[in-house]
């Protein structure tokens, strides 16, 4: 079965430290917790608290994320409250612990982090009910039937179909396609639109890199 620990230290890498980018909508973030969508997270005392010590005013400039970074990384409480806030929210609500692929599950994951948990569950489910013939309602509920028809799929032929549709996710976010591409993908860009309600927005690009970097495309049993 797949373990959040094994996943904990990948995500951490990719979500970086300290920053508050005003472009960005979710505003200030440590550790890929935005703020402005998760006003509540028990972590913000914290942070606030070491701002105020290092003399640093809200929006923290650019040139003090790393020095804010690394006080926050000293205070071992705010890193388990980090842990904590992504088994309950991104891997807990998908009930990822029931599915047997690691590499699987980390995708489901991953893309949950980057999009919100319905989006990368509602995938799951149109590529099992349209690739892979199951009777599955997409309906973003990732219950018993659904982590039950995952698990007996091919894993490593159900990750390759993931990593291909939550590139052309990314790339239809940013309008990074082609109209050739635009033909072939045609079913994938109308759920993301229909089901998904995702927009295209090029100011977006400046992520592709980065976002892109996230699928990697090579299974491990």
């Amino acid at each position: 079965m797949a373990d959040f620990t094994l996943y904990f230290p990948t995500l951490l890498a990719h979500e970086g430290g300290y920053c508050h980018d005003l472009q960005d909508p979710g505003g200030e973030t440590y550790k890929g917790i935005a703020r402005a969508y998760n006003p509540k997270w028990a972590g913000w005392p914290t942070v606030d608290a070491v701002k105020t010590q290092a003399g640093l005013a809200t929006p923290v400039p650019r040139t003090g994320w790393r020095t804010l970074s690394k006080a926050l990384d000293s205070e071992k409480a705010l890193g388990t409250l980090v842990m904590s806030f992504y088994k309950a929210s991104y891997w807990n609500s998908l009930n990822l612990d029931l599915v047997h692929s690691q590499c699987v599950a980390e995708q489901l994951a991953d893309h949950g982090v980057n999009s919100g948990t319905s989006r990368p569950a509602k995938m799951l489910q149109f590529l099992l009910a349209t690739e892979f013939s199951v009777k599955l309602l997409v309906d973003g509920k990732v219950g018993p039937r659904t982590i039950a028809a995952l698990n007996a799929v091919d894993q490593q032929t159900f990750y390759t179909r993931f990593v291909a549709m939550r590139r052309a996710f990314y790339n239809y976010r940013t309008g990074s396609f082609s109209p050739t591409e635009d033909v072939t993908l045609a079913p994938w860009h109308t759920f993301f639109q229909q089901e998904l309600n995702l927009k295209t927005n090029s100011q977006m690009q400046k992520y592709l890199t980065s976002w892109m970097s996230r699928c990697q495309e090579t299974f491990t049993a």
